[in-house]
């Protein structure tokens, strides 16, 4: 089943458990420890959870709570403190215009591969389209595992840039 976070009664349970599955999904975050650590999560789904959470989807199962959530945001000029917080942010930042919305999606390690990130990309893809977004991007490595799920839900290699070490690449979909 599909939810928002805003809708949640009891937020700071379901912000505990997209925490955990944040960090279960996380190869870097694994290994920081306090202030880090919550810096870390603050940049990447911190921020949608306090600022926006009206753009972060969950996918809830009757007995075991959240299976998966996407952080998102429909107009990626106007979030400005990830300007600061996301490296690669300003690296694309001519691409917002086209594909003004993004996201972050993860499941839990025990619900991969059944189909649930799927469903919560498209949710997101038609809420951003009801807003008004002309288009949605992500970025990964270019060499990442998670790239062939997204060129499967349509989003396809616009740009890349290398960047702190890190080959990137910016995948687009319009609507």
């Amino acid at each position: 089943m599909i939810g928002r976070f805003v809708e949640e009664e009891n937020p700071v349970e379901i912000r505990a458990q997209i925490k955990e599955i944040f960090f279960l999904s996380s190869r870097r975050g694994n290994v920081l420890t306090g202030v880090a650590r919550e810096q870390f999560f603050g940049s990447w789904a911190g921020y949608y959870l306090d600022n926006i959470p009206d753009q972060t989807l969950l996918f809830k199962t009757p007995s075991c709570g959240i299976a998966g959530y996407l952080t998102g945001c429909f107009n990626s000029l106007a979030a400005h403190p990830l300007y600061h917080d996301l490296f690669y942010y300003q690296a694309f930042d001519k691409w917002y215009k086209q594909y003004p919305a993004h996201f972050h999606v993860n499941c839990h390690p025990n619900f991969r591969s059944q189909g649930i990130g799927k469903v919560l990309v498209e949710t997101f893809v038609g809420y951003a389209s009801q807003a008004g977004a002309a288009g949605v991007h992500l970025v990964t490595g270019t060499g990442a595992r998670n790239r062939q799920f997204y060129e499967r839900q349509k989003f396809f290699k616009q740009t890349t840039c290398r960047l702190n070490n890190a080959n990137l690449v910016l995948l687009g979909r319009v609507f």
